[in-house]
């Protein structure tokens, strides 16, 4: 009898210690539920409030677990949350630290310190090239050859691209954009509205580069014009552009425009035949790709992008899709991809916007905003969040949608 007493006791002590745990695990989940109800109930009122088409999505970043929804597969113009696809298009392209973007310069020379004939200069897209690194490369190619003559023209080579691309396709011809061109001056837009800007930046970039020359005491008989390099005429000297990551990390911090065109430009395979343009539609093609190897998407059924800066108004894409784009850089990248995003602590476009630490990809056009990225939550969770909004008209505060975008990531960070 006392064994048997024994053996029901234990069995009683074990039922108890079970549903001990049971209701221990029950009521954790309970609060942990309560938690993202509450979260998705504030999210869903600032929505509710907005006076715009807007679409959200919120995961877990390690689990992937869907935190908060709300039209995460409409299709929306992103703006410059285009560049996270550009970003992910050259980092599967290029070797980020070894890529970069030569100039080079041709000429022959019958005698020292003089160029017999004409100057001619092959760009290939590189971006950085400010109107101070540009007179940098003047003064090194008359340090280095002790120019002191040309007799022939200063020829520049803007063939890399189809000189007639200088706007990214669906762009307002009527905006201040930012021109496009093997040959680019950094920096320099459209200033007044006119329908063709043919040529009008690599002609820029040489009066920069013959000014300097002249400075330098560099005497020059010719002129600046555009025209093709000489077949087999000897590359003299080549000018490399920074590696390619301090390019990216540029463009997407400070969200530039023409760098995010110029690389979106050089994703086309270098297979042209000699004398051959890349073209715009040969760009979309490589991207297309890219992002159908990378994320299984389909171009023209999943989503549209024909920039890759996002000014154009014809790119449609969904708050999953980032979402997608940003978990396939964090799992093949790790913490590192966050390098070229934009955060609260440093300089660029989401400086000081917050009070803790975000990092993110803002982006901006008429009525049209978006803001994606990742963040670690006061409860020590990462997420990765997609905000999208269109169609809205900004009249005072209470309609700004960076002020949405905003209290969006405050009730993130306090409450998941």
């Amino acid at each position: 009898m006392k064994n048997k007493d024994k053996i029901g006791k234990e069995k009683r002590l074990k039922l108890r210690y079970r549903i001990i745990i049971f209701l221990s695990s029950f009521l954790i989940c309970l609060s942990l539920l309560i938690c993202v109800v509450g979260a998705g109930t504030g999210i869903q009122e600032e929505i509710n409030q907005f006076p715009g088409f807007s679409g959200v999505l919120i995961k877990d970043l390690n689990t992937q677990e869907v935190l908060f929804s709300h039209n995460e597969d409409k299709l929306f113009t992103p703006a410059s949350l285009t560049k996270i696809f550009t970003l992910l298009a050259a980092l599967e392209t290029f070797d980020e630290e070894k890529h970069a973007y030569p100039t080079s310069f041709h000429f022959s020379s019958t005698a020292t310190g003089e160029i017999n004939g004409d100057l001619y200069i092959v760009g290939s897209g590189d971006p950085t090239q400010s109107p101070e690194v540009i007179r940098k490369i003047a003064d090194t190619l008359v340090q280095k050859f002790n120019i002191k003559y040309i007799s022939g023209d200063i020829v520049l080579d803007n063939s890399k691209f189809l000189p007639e691309e200088f706007l990214g396709r669906g762009w307002m011809w009527d905006d201040k954009n930012p021109l496009i061109g093997a040959l680019t001056v950094m920096g320099y837009k459209v200033k007044e509205k006119q329908n063709s800007y043919l040529n009008t930046m690599p002609l820029f970039w040489g009066k920069i580069f013959s000014q300097e020359l002249s400075k330098k005491g560099v005497k020059i008989d010719g002129s600046i014009r555009i025209g093709k390099t000489k077949e087999n005429l000897q590359v003299k000297y080549i000018y490399y552009s920074d590696a390619l990551d301090k390019i990216l990390a540029y463009m997407m911090k400070k969200s530039d425009n023409q760098s995010a065109e110029n690389i979106f430009r050089t994703l086309a395979p270098e297979d042209n035949p000699e004398g051959v343009s890349t073209t715009i539609a040969q760009a979309i093609a490589s991207l297309e790709e890219i992002i159908d190897t990378a994320l299984g998407l389909k171009w023209g059924k999943d989503y549209i992008l024909v920039d890759g800066c996002g000014l154009s108004e014809y790119n449609l894409t969904t708050p999953a899709h980032l979402v997608k784009a940003i978990t396939y850089l964090y799992q093949k990248y790790d913490f590192e991809i966050l390098d070229y995003f934009a955060n609260t602590k440093e300089k660029g476009t989401l400086k000081e916007r917050l009070p803790f630490q975000v990092w993110g990809k803002t982006g901006t056009l008429s009525s049209t905003s978006a803001l994606a990225g990742l963040l670690e939550t006061k409860n020590k969770k990462w997420v990765v969040f997609c905000f999208m909004e269109n169609n809205f008209i900004f009249i005072e505060e209470e309609n700004d949608p960076k002020i949405f975008e905003n209290r969006i990531i405050e009730y993130i960070y306090e409450n998941l």
